[in-house]
């Protein structure tokens, strides 16, 4: 990772977790161009420091979610991103997913883990902005035409909303193909789906 590529906005509404980690960041060579400690000064900061990179914690107080930033971030810059939460129930990893995150945290996290998970989200990220279309030719797995309609879209990042518009499909259709996608090719979320796509 060519820590001089990297331009990191954290997103954090806990200021002593905000300052470890700008602090980890920064020991590491790697460049934080600001903190947002909730979602309004993340849409200021996403327009003044043009971040390509962004550290989003899913509960952000009051207000808009980390949730609400992934989808602003998702149609509109298209830039990669991974959640930091404290959080891991069903609800909020399902909600979570569908955003398309390049990465999912829970806190407390390991320093190595947070530097690791940033590494293989921006590597991704980079090969898929040179990559446009999948073979599925060299997948073992027997993927309908919908599926592989499916993979493609994930793959390209788009979040379970655009998807749902692209294909004309509702949302509960999506997450069933979706399950069937991961089973069938062995895997359990959409990193691990681009790994193998990529692979």
């Amino acid at each position: 990772m060519e820590s001089s590529e990297l331009r990191i906005l954290i997103v954090e509404d806990d200021p002593i977790i905000a300052t470890d980690i700008k602090l980890l960041l920064r020991k590491e060579g790697l460049q934080v161009v600001g903190h947002a400690k909730n979602a309004i000064r993340a849409y200021d900061l996403l327009i003044s420091t043009s971040p390509n990179f962004i550290i989003l914690d899913i509960h952000l107080g009051t207000g808009p979610t980390g949730i609400d930033v992934a989808e602003v971030i998702q149609n509109k810059y298209n830039l990669p991103y991974i959640f930091l939460t404290s959080f891991s129930d069903t609800d909020t990893l399902s909600a979570a997913q569908e955003q398309g995150p390049y990465g999912y945290l829970v806190k407390p996290f390991q320093e190595k883990t947070l530097l690791t998970t940033i590494a293989i989200a921006w590597s991704n990220y980079q090969r898929l902005a040179t990559k446009n279309e999948l073979n599925f030719d060299k997948l073992e797995a027997n993927l309908t035409t919908q599926e592989k309609a499916i993979c493609q879209l994930l793959f390209s990042g788009d979040s379970y909303k655009q998807i749902c518009e692209t294909l004309t499909i509702s949302i509960n259709t999506l997450k069933f193909h979706v399950k069937n996608i991961y089973s069938k090719l062995g895997v359990t979320g959409r990193a691990e789906l681009t790994h193998k796509l990529l692979s």
